[in-house]
C-alpha cells in the first residue's frame, strides 16, 4: 500500500489538474461548484476512497484488537492488574496510542498511570460504550496525557452486562504523521480530515489539527467547511490565503469525519 497509494495521488492530480479547467475563482466568502465537477468526481473518487480506507484501517485495526481483549477472562475478571498486559502487548502494535479501561462510575486506568484521578463519564462517547456500542473517532484532549486523541472505545461484558469498558487514545500527530508519510503529497496537493463538528483531525499543514477552521478568518474557507459537513459527499471550490482550492470530499463509513482532497489553484 505504501507505493500504490502516492501512484494513485498523483494520477488522480493528474485528472484534476486535465478536468478541472480554468474559470471563474471563488470570492472571499464564496463557495462555488467548480468547473468539471463531474471529472473531478469521477477521477478523485479512487484516491479518496483510498485515502479513507488507509486512514480506516490504521483506526480500525485498533478497534478489533479491543474487541479481541475485551473478550478475555482478564478483562472481563473487571481488575485492572489482570488486563493491563493485555493492553500493554496492544499498544506495540499498530497506530501510536495510550489504553485505558474505564469503570461504570467513569473512575479509570491507564497503562501510563494506573488509577487517574479524573473521571470520563461526562464524555460524549462514555454512555454510548456502557450502552454496548462501540465508538470510534470521537476527538477529545487527553485527561490524562493532555494531548490531542481520537478515542476508540468498546464495551467489556460479563453474563450480558456492561462491566466497563477498553479504550485506546490515538495521538492525532502521530497518526497524521504515518498518514502523509504513505500519502507522499506533491507540493500542489492538499489533505485533511474533518470530525462530524468541523474540528480538524488531520492535516497536510500539521500545526491546523484539532483546530476549527471556521475561526481561521476565511469566510470562504468557513462557508466550505459548512457545505462538507451538511453534505458529506461532494466537491467543491473555495478561496484560502489568497488560493482557489479545488476539493473533493467524502465520509467514513467507520470514524465519521470528512476526508477532504484537493489542489491548490495556481491560475
Amino acid at each position: 500500500m505504501k507505493w500504490f497509494l502516492p501512484l494513485y495521488l498523483v494520477m488522480a492530480l493528474v485528472f484534476l489538474g486535465t478536468f478541472f479547467p480554468v474559470g471563474a475563482g471563488a470570492g472571499e466568502g464564496d463557495v462555488t461548484e467548480p468547473e468539471g465537477g463531474i471529472s473531478l468526481m469521477d477521477y478523485g473518487r479512487s484516491a479518496l476512497f483510498t485515502v479513507t480506507a488507509l486512514i480506516d484501517e490504521r483506526i480500525g485495526s485498533m478497534a478489533k484488537l479491543l474487541e479481541t481483549v475485551a473478550d478475555t477472562r482478564e478483562a472481563k475478571s473487571g481488575k485492572w492488574v489482570k488486563m493491563k498486559p493485555l493492553l500493554v502487548e496492544v499498544e506495540k502494535r499498530g497506530v501510536p496510542v495510550i489504553t485505558w479501561f474505564a469503570r461504570p462510575d467513569g473512575s479509570y486506568f491507564t497503562t501510563e498511570r494506573g488509577l487517574v484521578d479524573q473521571n470520563l463519564k461526562d464524555r460524549a462517547y462514555f454512555s454510548k460504550v456502557i450502552a454496548g456500542n462501540v465508538s470510534v473517532g470521537e476527538l477529545v484532549v487527553s485527561r490524562s496525557t493532555g494531548k490531542n486523541v481520537a478515542v476508540v472505545a468498546v464495551p467489556v461484558e460479563k453474563k450480558e452486562k456492561v462491566i466497563g469498558m477498553l479504550g485506546a487514545s490515538i495521538y492525532l500527530d502521530k497518526l497524521n504523521e504515518q498518514i502523509l508519510e504513505a500519502l507522499h503529497l506533491p507540493d500542489n496537493m492538499i489533505f485533511y480530515a474533518l470530525d462530524e463538528k468541523g474540528i480538524t483531525a488531520l492535516h497536510f499543514r500539521k500545526e491546523y489539527i484539532f483546530q476549527d477552521p471556521t475561526e481561521l478568518d476565511s469566510p470562504s474557507l468557513a462557508n466550505a467547511v459548512k457545505e462538507i459537513i451538511a453534505k458529506g459527499d461532494g466537491v467543491l471550490r473555495y478561496e484560502f490565503e489568497g488560493k482557489n482550492r479545488d476539493v473533493i470530499f467524502h465520509t467514513s463509513p467507520l470514524t465519521g469525519w470528512r476526508i477532504i482532497l484537493g489542489i491548490v489553484r495556481e491560475d
